[in-house]
C-alpha cells in the first residue's frame, strides 16, 4: 500500500476496531482507575460505527469522507475522547479534500490537521497527560519518516513507535484535564487512557498499511 484509496481506509477502520476490541477490557480498566471506565466500550463503539458508515458512503472524495466520518464518531461517542477523535478526523479532512487517493505527504499534513484540531478543542498542549502526548509524537515521526524518503509501512512504524513511547511518558505526568485531573499527583505513575486509546488508533493504522 502505497497510497491511501477508500478500499486502504476501510481496511484501516477495520484494523483499528479489531485493536479496540482486543484492547477493550484494558481501557475499561486503565479508565475505571481515573474516570468512569466505560473508554473501552466507547471506542469500540465509535469505531465499529464508522467501519460500518464508510461501507455505506458512495463518496470517493477522501476530505467529504472524513468528514461524514467524523460526524458519525460524534454522533455515536457523545463524550469528550468521542469529540476529540471527531475532531481528529474533521481537521485531517480538509488535506485530503478533491483527492481520491492519499499520499503520505498528504496523510503528514492531515496528521498535523489533527494534532493542531485537539490542541485548540481540547485547549491542551503537551505535557499535560493526554492523548495529543501520543499524537503529536507519532505525527512528528510520521512527518520525519517522510522527510527521509521511507514509505508509508515504514513511517507508520515509526509513528507507531513513538506513539508506544509517548504513552509511556505520559505516566511521569501529572493529568490536569477531566475527571483524572481530580487526582493531581495520585495520577502520576499511570498511563492515560485517552493516550492509550490515541496509541491503539496509531496501531491500527500500522498495522493495516505494513
Amino acid at each position: 500500500m502505497d497510497k491511501i484509496t477508500k478500499e486502504g481506509l476501510t481496511a484501516i477502520l477495520d484494523s483499528i476496531a479489531a485493536v479496540m476490541e482486543e484492547q477493550k477490557q484494558f481501557l475499561i480498566e486503565l479508565d475505571g482507575s481515573m474516570g468512569d471506565g466505560d473508554l473501552g466500550l466507547t471506542m469500540c463503539g465509535g469505531f465499529n460505527a464508522v467501519k460500518a458508515e464508510i461501507r455505506v458512503q458512495t463518496e470517493t472524495d477522501m476530505g467529504k469522507l472524513l468528514m461524514k466520518l467524523g460526524m458519525k464518531m460524534n454522533s455515536t461517542v457523545p463524550s469528550t475522547m468521542g469529540t476529540l477523535i471527531s475532531t481528529c478526523f474533521l481537521k485531517a479532512a480538509p488535506k485530503a479534500k478533491g483527492k481520491t487517493e492519499l499520499t503520505l505527504a498528504d496523510q503528514v499534513a492531515m496528521g498535523e490537521g489533527a494534532v493542531n484540531g485537539v490542541m485548540e478543542r481540547g485547549k491542551t498542549k503537551r505535557g499535560e497527560k493526554t492523548m495529543l502526548d501520543v499524537l503529536a509524537p507519532a505525527i512528528d515521526a510520521l512527518k520525519e519518516a517522510s522527510a527521509q524518503g521511507k514509505n508509508m509501512s515504514e513511517a507508520w512504524q515509526a509513528a507507531f513507535a513513538a506513539a508506544e513511547k509517548g504513552l509511556e511518558e505520559t505516566k511521569k505526568m501529572e493529568a490536569v484535564h477531566g475527571r483524572a485531573a481530580y487526582y493531581r499527583e495520585k495520577s502520576i505513575g499511570r498511563p492515560d487512557p485517552g493516550a492509550a486509546a490515541m496509541m491503539y488508533i496509531i496501531k491500527g493504522i500500522a498495522l493495516a498499511v505494513k
